[in-house]
């Protein structure tokens, strides 16, 4: 019998095609926007998630100032030497190395651009900042100890100047002349990509920096330690030699899932500001199916009636009724869906192109599917009220309207 419904269902939808597709729109709208939202946040916390873990789970992140994220924040902090020393004493910690990160000013061909500076330490301590930084050098060679006038670049120098930068070029970093000696792979995070690298006595010299001074730390953990084991040592090793008590640190140690786990905080956050806006096309898409079947109620009074004098009960006129706006609904979710996943994958397309990383949106099934049940829904309980008011007109009066 359900089948039976459903195809009249249909057939009388069809009937009514104009009216019914303008009836969808604000359901077709919300689905979409959820859909390709969901899949495009999803596909890219899954790409954040695998390039963290080609950075490694084994790492510590330490750089001056208070927690961000919490809000905890101190100014005027640094690291020093004595702070890498204490982090290297700790026995959770295998190997640790500090970096510099600053803002210059460098010159190509007369167009002036300020960019970041990275101070890569030499020796042991570059391959652990390094692969903290995700960087890998795709043309040319890595920075040696005894270059003094050579540099290498990031991915996305060569677009800053809006021009083909390449090995041997010759760029003007704070008045003095650099020869190109390497050019880094993407690694999709702009600061990098856009950065040039020295070594980091060199970049001190040049960028007048404080002797013993560190805007970022990394740490290599030990084989057989936990991430957030090694985070408490360092944390408390550094207390230890600032002297200085819980909660009033003048730094941050972060473990790869801290890191992970902030980007998703801010990704969730994005996610329910579009999450509500779409909801309130839903709302809309509700009411107007609601309004749709109301006016289906007053057309079809006489259809009505007849259907109940020649046997239909209550349920099977108030079931009808709610079929009819369930569908409505459900071909919304349709469309929605499809535009929603077309959206999300041009959209992906795009991303990995400008930062290339590859990011795939995520259409899995329970998305999809529950997608369309939910869209289901939404025209199931919108199309109650006016199938109960089908449901209760008398027979004869239904008969007589004209």
């Amino acid at each position: 019998m359900i089948n039976d419904f459903f195809t009249l269902a249909v057939r009388n939808l069809l009937h009514r095609k104009r009216r019914s597709w303008l009836t969808v729109i604000g359901i077709f709208i919300g689905i979409a926007a959820v859909v390709s939202l969901v899949s495009l946040g999803q596909g890219l916390e899954d790409s954040v998630e695998k390039e963290f873990e080609s950075i490694g789970s084994n790492k510590l992140f330490i750089n001056p100032g208070g927690d961000q994220t919490q809000g905890n924040t101190a100014s005027g902090s640094t690291l020093t030497d004595e702070d890498l020393q204490a982090i290297k004493n700790v026995k959770s910690v295998d190997e640790a190395g500090g970096a510099l990160f600053k803002t210059a000013q460098i010159s190509y061909d007369d167009n002036k651009e300020f960019v970041v500076v990275l101070g890569i330490p030499m020796g042991e301590a570059k391959q652990i900042v390094e692969t903290s930084w995700a960087m890998e050098v795709g043309e040319g060679r890595e920075l040696r100890p005894t270059d003094t006038s050579s540099i290498v670049i990031g991915s996305a120098i060569s677009d800053k100047f809006n021009t083909d930068i390449g090995i041997r070029s010759q760029l003007e970093v704070r008045n003095k002349t650099y020869r190109v000696a390497g050019i880094l792979k993407p690694t999709g995070d702009p600061s990098i990509d856009g950065a040039v690298q020295l070594p980091i006595e060199n970049a001190r010299e040049l960028l007048e920096a404080e002797e013993d001074t560190y805007d970022w730390i990394f740490a290599r953990i030990q084989d057989g330690f936990e991430a957030e084991e090694a985070k408490e040592e360092v944390e408390e090793a550094l207390r230890q030699r600032r002297n200085v008590e819980e909660g009033n640190e003048r730094f941050t140690v972060s473990t790869q899932e801290d890191l992970i786990s902030s980007f998703t905080s801010i990704l969730n956050v994005v996610r329910g500001v579009v999450i509500g806006i779409a909801s309130i096309s839903l709302l809309v898409g509700a009411v107007g199916i609601m309004n749709t079947m109301y006016t289906a109620v007053t057309q079809r009074t006489r259809e009505i009636g007849v259907m109940k004098a020649i046997g239909a009960t209550n349920r099977q006129v108030m079931l009808l009724f709610i079929l009819e706006s369930g569908v409505l609904g459900l071909i919304g979710g349709g469309v929605g869906v499809l535009v929603g996943a077309s959206l999300s994958s041009l959209a992906s397309w795009g991303a990995t192109q400008a930062v290339n990383i590859p990011i795939n949106p995520y259409l899995g099934p329970e998305l999809l599917l529950g997608s369309l049940v939910f869209s289901f829904i939404i025209g199931t309980v919108s199309g109650v009220l006016p199938a109960r008011r089908a449901a209760k007109l008398e027979p004869a009066e239904a008969l007589r309207y004209e």
